[in-house]
């Protein structure tokens, strides 16, 4: 998340790749088989979670900690077996990492607690490497490094591009994935609480709209880090815009505009376990309507589902979702509410049907800041406080709870549940004469067609490109 590989699936037509982690019967690492999330000799496993990126800076003072623990506690108190954090601060007041390949080892063992803590706790990390953006210094940081080195670098786009910022990323990587936790002794590669590992926070660039620099960068990292840590998932991090490429439905993008990615055929890279995407209706459509929002989360949503089945055939999370809040500004408590109960509707709906959208993770976990000193300063509108919001409260707890039971069962039988799902859907379409028939068709006849080449990708990488 059996010493079975899997290679294949009957979930959808397109085969799993070899470099795909594969783990030992029962030693807790998630898997993929098709387009599910597999624990423990190939049994189901859905994710209800959490975003606190907050977690590795609050547990580096040794007094803080219990704020860590709380915010576990509370989680798990709500069925939540999922928590999405930072496993970087590039330079700035509160270093991880205060230049190249120097380490600050205070903040090293806030990660190592906040590791230990999720293990106690039964909850799975999902643990991102870097930033597009400058908070926590990010692509910004790396590049101003080289720069600072004497290399000339003029954008922060050379991020994608540039040897020497590859290299500090690729070695901050090692350091990482072979850091072995002082608490529990054990090495961070080697750790099934650990559940994947995400290359960027929403990687994003305006120099190449195409999507042809992330592109060629993913297909770099992905694989190196899999030659680290071959056990574990990674993910490259999108929010789930379009771009230029084959199957791209780039009509759907915020206001139409390119954002540098491509979904389709990023995924596809080697090395990528499963996809992503973000959901921010209100704020990538600001001052638009309740009902053209309402549209866009739809389609947006809908339009990933399928092109994953589709052309991906791999698990789909929504690792960020929420709604503003900030005074006057933003939606009130019953919105959000509503909005919270729309995602998490569609998320059960697809994974109840065995479809790929298996899971998500709300933006922000926060804890009360008359109990936790500092914390209301990380408040930024999108905050839910499980003790002081009930209704929130309550609508994620029940979602976690319907997650749950979906948990343990045969991949394969779940599989074909969805198989038997989309050609019911064919079969109305051929009855009653739907417009999707044609594209329906296609797809299935495209699905054929990636299976076969990424069979033939496969041998190339797990021979070649992975020695």
């Amino acid at each position: 998340m059996l010493f079975r590989v899997f290679t294949s699936s009957s979930c959808t037509l397109v085969h799993s790749p070899p470099w795909r982690a594969t783990v030992a019967p029962g030693d807790g690492m998630v898997a993929v088989d098709g387009t599910q999330f597999v624990v423990d000799c190939g049994r189901t496993i859905f994710f209800s979670g959490f975003n606190a990126y907050w977690l590795m800076m609050m547990a580096a003072d040794p007094a803080l900690r219990g704020a860590v623990a709380t915010a576990f506690q509370q989680a798990s108190a709500h069925g939540l077996n999922l928590a999405r954090t930072w496993a970087f601060s590039d330079g700035g007041d509160q270093p991880l990492q205060s230049s190249p390949g120097v380490y600050n080892e205070t903040m090293f063992q806030g990660l190592d607690f906040v590791i230990a803590e999720a293990r106690r706790h039964g909850i799975y990390l999902l643990l991102c490497l870097t930033n597009n953006f400058d908070n926590f210094g990010g692509k910004r940081q790396y590049v101003r490094w080289a720069r600072d080195a004497g290399h000339n670098l003029t954008a922060e786009d050379d991020f994608f591009t540039n040897t020497v910022v590859k290299s500090y990323f690729k070695n901050h990587v090692k350091t990482v994935l072979t850091r072995v936790n002082t608490l529990t002794g054990v090495a961070y590669k080697d750790d099934p609480t650990i559940f994947a590992w995400e290359l960027m926070n929403e990687p994003r660039c305006y120099a190449d709209p195409t999507g042809a620099m992330v592109q060629a960068w993913v297909e770099e990292m992905a694989p190196y880090v899999k030659r680290v840590d071959g056990r574990h998932l990674v993910t490259p991090g999108l929010e789930g815009f379009y771009g230029d490429g084959e199957h791209e439905s780039k009509e759907l993008n915020p206001w139409g505009i390119y954002y540098g990615t491509n979904y389709v055929a990023t995924h596809r890279a080697a090395g990528v376990d499963f996809a992503t995407i973000h959901l921010y209706p209100d704020v990538w459509l600001w001052g638009s309507t309740a009902d053209e929002q309402a549209t866009f989360f739809r389609n947006w949503t809908l339009s990933h589902i399928d092109a994953t089945a589709a052309y991906l055939g791999m698990p789909l999370l929504v690792t960020e979702y929420g709604k503003f809040l900030w005074k006057e500004v933003g939606a009130n408590k019953a919105q959000r509410n509503y909005f919270l109960d729309l995602v998490l509707d569609a998320i059960y709906a697809s994974a109840s049907r065995g479809g790929p959208l298996v899971g998500g993770a709300f933006w922000q976990l926060l804890l009360d800041g008359d109990i936790v000193a500092g914390m209301d300063n990380l408040r930024d509108g999108y905050e839910i406080i499980l003790a002081e919001d009930s209704r929130a409260a309550s609508i994620i707890g029940e979602h976690s709870e319907q997650l749950a039971a979906l948990n343990g069962q045969d991949a394969d039988v779940l599989c074909r549940r969805a198989s038997s799902h989309r050609k019911t859907r064919l079969g109305n379409s051929l009855s009653c004469g739907g417009g999707d028939t044609l594209e329906l068709l296609l797809r299935m006849v495209l699905a054929c067609f990636v299976s076969l080449s990424r069979s033939i990708s496969s041998f190339i990488v797990q021979n070649f490109i992975l020695l």
